[in-house]
């Protein structure tokens, strides 16, 4: 009898770890998801289903219809205990607890927004941009209110600009010099910051929330600097935290090999809880990224079906639409490639509306790509810089 495979978590990892699972020719039959939330939906597309009304149908990843289609096995549940040895998963779900067996497992637990140690931050009216109470939450907001984000990576941004398309006011905050500080180049990032700000998002960079203010109720911020704003709602969106508690208790992330299984025999992982493998320095990394869960997804589902392909890591894209500004990034960022100990030179070209960047190394190796465009861009530079990251490293 073959196998049983159990894949924990209903997101992008999950779903399609599955769905390559069935394409690899893996009877339907084997496979069970445990998924917290189903029927699933895109994280990626919460903006949109803030500001354009989107249901949760609408974001449903392509995936689950055909997975639906063919009769896969969900338990809707939440996965809180994992007995390696016994080869058991403990679920709690609403009917009560029950205890799943597995042959293989897949952790796709996912990652856990970060909150940031600011006094106050439980007051009513701080919430997160991680699920649907989020997009619900703010969506029953009254008209013309203040809203902070704090915090101004990818999720932040589109949250920001979901929100002004709202009718909001919009202040982020963001503790390091510039937006997108661990993506962009400093030239892309002023023009998209340039680019908020004519939109009506007001930008504070290198500013710290102290505290939440209000009684009981957000009614204002205080900043480190001593200025106070009068704010109705709080938006936190300070990054992610692997979801890794059901394998590790330090709260880092799962390490992998090359095929994607841990050290733990019959286990998998993928996603914004474990690790990847960088293709340009062959190095582990963190990166909560669906692009990566995408990439493990294939390459989990072909070593369980037998198929086993070598991975040479992978080169990171992200594409973004924030407002009328499209930002791309491919890749080693500025901040990667200082971290990994590069020397890299920035090579900068712009024109009318857009800005694009070119790292490289001290030996003209390619290590990066990036472009800031307001209005549409048919992105052949994007392809071009994958090729010759590939050639240059490959």
């Amino acid at each position: 009898m073959e196998e049983k495979i159990t894949i924990i978590g209903g997101g992008i990892g999950g779903l399609y770890t599955a769905f390559n699972l069935v394409e690899n020719g893996v009877e339907v039959s084997r496979i069970t998801i445990v998924a917290k939330e189903w029927p699933p939906y895109t994280r990626h597309r919460l903006a949109e289903m803030l500001s354009q009304g989107l249901s949760q149908d609408d974001a449903m990843p392509g995936a689950v219809n055909s997975l639906q289609e063919a009769g896969i096995e969900v338990v809707r549940g939440e996965a809180v205990e994992l007995r390696t040895e016994e080869k058991l998963v403990g679920v709690r779900t609403e009917k009560g607890n029950l205890r799943i067996g597995y042959g293989l497992l897949v952790m796709a637990t996912g990652g856990r927004p970060f909150v940031p140690p600011i006094r106050g931050i439980e007051k009513k009216g701080v919430i997160g941009f991680h699920g649907l109470r989020d997009v619900e939450f703010l969506a029953t907001l009254p008209p013309e209110r203040k809203i902070a984000v704090i915090g101004a990576g990818l999720v932040g941004l589109t949250a920001a600009m979901a929100l002004v398309e709202r009718g909001h006011t919009v202040t982020v905050v963001e503790a390091k010099k510039r937006v997108l500080p661990n993506i962009l180049a400093r030239r892309p990032s002023e023009l998209l910051e340039e680019h908020l700000e004519k939109e009506g998002i007001h930008v504070l960079t290198g500013s710290i929330v102290k505290e939440v203010l209000g009684n009981g109720k957000v009614n204002g911020i205080e900043l480190a600097d001593g200025r106070e704003l009068e704010i109705d709602a709080v938006v936190l969106a300070a990054g992610v935290r692997p979801n890794s508690s059901l394998l590790r208790d330090d709260g880092k992330p799962i390490w992998i090999d090359r095929a994607g299984r841990t050290a733990i025999p019959d286990v998998y992982a993928l996603g914004d809880c474990a690790m990847s493998w960088d293709f340009i320095t062959g190095r582990a990394v963190y990166r909560p990224l669906g692009f990566v869960a995408g990439h493990y997804a294939r390459l989990i589902a072909a070593d369980i079906a037998g198929r086993t392909a070598q991975d040479s890591g992978i080169i990171p894209a992200v594409y973004e639409r924030i407002g009328k500004a499209e930002v791309y990034s491919i890749g080693l960022t500025p901040w990667e490639a200082e971290r990994f100990g590069f020397r890299s030179n920035i090579e900068i070209s712009e024109g009318q509306g857009w800005t694009e960047a070119i790292l490289t190394d001290e030996k003209d190796r390619i290590l990066g790509w990036q472009r800031v465009q307001i209005g549409h861009f048919h992105s052949i530079g994007s392809a071009e810089a994958y090729i010759r990251i590939k050639e240059d490293w490959g």
